[in-house]
């Protein structure tokens, strides 16, 4: 068993794989990379230092608090993230969709209940997480659009920022003596383990907020909460009161139910949506009628 408590020097090193694997990527020719014109950008510079704040901050937190508090101060990026595409894109939820949200939030907070220590510092850590966390969610996708550009390409690019405000991070947050860590063969090749399965999570993550919606991301987070709890009860004989089981399988119907009336209202909208507007069409015909072969 390898012990390495040092949550903001793993980020980097997690980070570092990932950026590896991108970089692999773009020579192999499977993507095309995005050109910042001005990295002075504030836009593509908050999302650059924003996600090198919160990966820290995140395992920080799970490592000084119990499950059950991060469980908690993790439900609040939910509203955070709703607060948030309001106040910069003014998107709004129907009826619908709230009702459904908040029935996930509180099933997820009734599965969480059990113990919820916590120490100070890392309470801390939670609070200024839950804001970021949310913001950079709402902020990837954003910027993806803005540029145009794939989720690798856009990867590649914001990384290396986030490494460099990762790396000024791990003072504050680490503790001290990671200079006297024992770099044994055993312990290398399994922090280079987590860094290959970091890439594939931070990949798929990236993904989802960028081509589906940041709600959509925070979501399958809580999805996969409420499934492990209700597997590993089922499977082996996990201890969970009758409420936090019954709260897992709330959380689950309301996310499935939420995924179904967001489809029902996509659709919708491209329902009312015409295809070609009666300007458009118009040009179309003039545009046709000049054309002889």
């Amino acid at each position: 068993r390898v012990e390495f408590g040092y949550p903001a020097a793993l980020c980097n090193i997690h980070f570092l794989v990932t950026l590896l694997g991108v970089e692999l990527l773009y020579r192999a020719k499977m993507f095309q990379k995005v050109t910042v014109v001005n990295v002075r950008d504030s836009n593509f510079m908050a999302i650059a230092v924003v996600i090198g704040i919160v990966t820290p901050l995140n395992n920080t937190s799970l490592k000084l608090n119990s499950i059950g508090f991060y469980q908690i101060m993790k439900l609040l990026v939910t509203p955070c993230v709703v607060l948030i595409e309001y106040v910069l894109d003014r998107k709004v939820l129907s009826k619908q969709r709230t009702v459904l949200l908040v029935a996930v939030c509180v099933s997820v907070m009734i599965s969480s209940k059990g113990a919820l220590g916590h120490s100070y510092y890392g309470t801390i850590c939670a609070l200024i997480w839950v804001p970021f966390a949310a913001l950079y969610k709402v902020q990837w996708g954003r910027v993806k659009a803005m540029y145009n550009c794939s989720t690798l390409a856009l990867m590649r690019a914001v990384l290396p920022y986030s490494i460099c405000v990762q790396a000024a991070m791990s003072p504050l947050v680490d503790p001290p003596g990671i200079l006297d860590f024992a770099w044994t063969w055993e312990a290398v090749f399994w922090i280079a383990l987590s860094g290959i399965f970091a890439f594939l999570v931070n990949f798929s993550g990236f993904l989802v907020m960028g081509n589906i919606s940041a709600l959509a991301h925070v979501l399958l987070g809580q999805l996969k909460t409420a499934i492990i709890m209700i597997g590993a009860a089922i499977l082996f004989g996990s201890k969970y009161t009758p409420s936090q089981l019954v709260g897992a399988i709330g959380a689950v119907v309301a996310i499935i139910l939420y995924s179904h009336v967001t489809i029902k209202e996509k659709e919708t909208d491209s329902d009312t949506i015409p295809l070609v507007s009666s300007s458009s069409s118009k040009t179309m015909k003039s545009m046709n009628a000049a054309t002889t072969y």
